[in-house]
């Protein structure tokens, strides 16, 4: 696994969200593969997207391993640079024609220089399909698992005839969801993502029952998240570490995982609605007065203060907060749950 080294260092968080939004991404941009989880035959294409800054080369480079039933790496072959590219227009593409066969380990870096910068994205993935018996496979891996956020996708029964949307929409998720909303893709450095290789079942949450777990539930407690990622038309919910989402819906991607990956509360005022006060940067209230001595610290005014339903529960976040909608679109975080994202980000980090 790869390692991912952070600072420690005491900050008040609040006050790090307007030093963040004003300053200039130099540059910033964005890697994805796909196919996300390729077969042993399947061309691979690399993409590059950019999102600011000036850029004056990029090289594309990668690391070839095997890895075997126990998850032991052997065979490497020394990391080759495959790509480069000068003034660059974007996105970048390359594709490589020929598949990396059976039971490999794939590590590749785009060398991103701008601006007298020089940064990399560095990012694993398996080939299908992924040899060690019950574990997830790393599709988009970033950091080393103790220090970021893991996030597992799980397919729901719905989706075994439809495995290659299902392998599609995961790709589509990580790329149009985690590295689209404007505050997570800040810190795309910091979720690594899974597959896993046996199904679940999504329950709607009209029926009162509970997800259905896959038999290797216990092979997943290293993930903060684990989604159950489905076809049919139901009512999500969350719990105990799963979710559940609808394969092609962004906002309800953002809403469930907010649950699972940062403790951050509903916002919306139906009276089924899950209302807590974290200890630490919460983005409920259970008062009114608190919750307006908190609007300064998240640039807002005793004005941004609204009741949640007929119970005494007040937020600050505005209407469009992913906490507080969901479904197809995607809705950028308010202060309040960037900051309690950010939170749980740096003690991820931290550990």
């Amino acid at each position: 696994m790869i390692k991912y080294k952070v600072l420690r260092r005491q900050i008040w968080l609040p006050l790090i969200i307007p030093v963040l939004l004003s300053c200039k991404q130099n540059p910033e941009t964005f890697a994805i593969h796909s196919p996300i989880y390729p077969s042993a035959t399947d061309a691979v294409s690399f993409t590059l997207r950019k999102i600011d800054g000036n850029v004056s080369e990029v090289k594309l480079f990668e690391f070839v391993a095997n890895v075997d039933s126990e998850g032991q790496l052997s065979a490497t072959t020394p990391e080759t640079e495959i790509q480069s590219w000068s003034s660059p227009g974007f996105p970048l593409t390359f594709t490589r024609s020929s598949g990396y066969g059976s039971n490999k380990l794939v590590t590749y870096r785009f060398q991103v220089k701008g601006n007298d910068k020089t940064y990399n994205h560095t990012i694993t993935f398996a080939t299908r399909p992924y040899p060690v018996p019950d574990q997830a496979a790393p599709v988009y891996v970033v950091g080393n698992q103790d220090r970021v956020m893991n996030l597992v996708f799980i397919p729901d029964t719905s989706m075994n005839s439809r495995m290659t949307l299902f392998y599609s929409s995961v790709r589509s998720q990580i790329d149009s969801t985690f590295h689209q909303e404007d505050w997570v893709r800040r810190f795309r450095g910091s979720y690594n993502f899974f597959i896993n290789p046996v199904t679940a079942i999504a329950r709607d949450f009209d029926s009162g029952l509970s997800h259905v777990l896959p038999s290797n539930s216990s092979q997943l407690s290293f993930a903060q998240g684990k989604v159950i990622l489905h076809f049919h038309d139901i009512r999500d919910q969350a719990g105990g570490g799963y979710f559940s989402a609808e394969y092609d819906v962004r906002g309800t991607m953002l809403h469930e995982s907010g649950h699972s990956l940062y403790r951050l509360a509903d916002e919306y005022d139906a009276n089924s609605a899950s209302h807590w006060e974290e200890s630490e940067f919460p983005n409920n209230w259970d008062n009114k007065s608190d919750a307006e001595d908190a609007a300064p610290g998240y640039s807002k005014t005793t004005a941004d203060v609204q009741k949640m339903g007929s119970q005494d529960w007040y937020r600050l976040c505005n209407n469009l907060c992913p906490m507080r909608s969901s479904g197809k679109p995607i809705n950028n975080y308010d202060n309040p749950c960037k900051t309690r994202i950010l939170h749980s980000l740096l003690q991820r980090a931290s550990n």
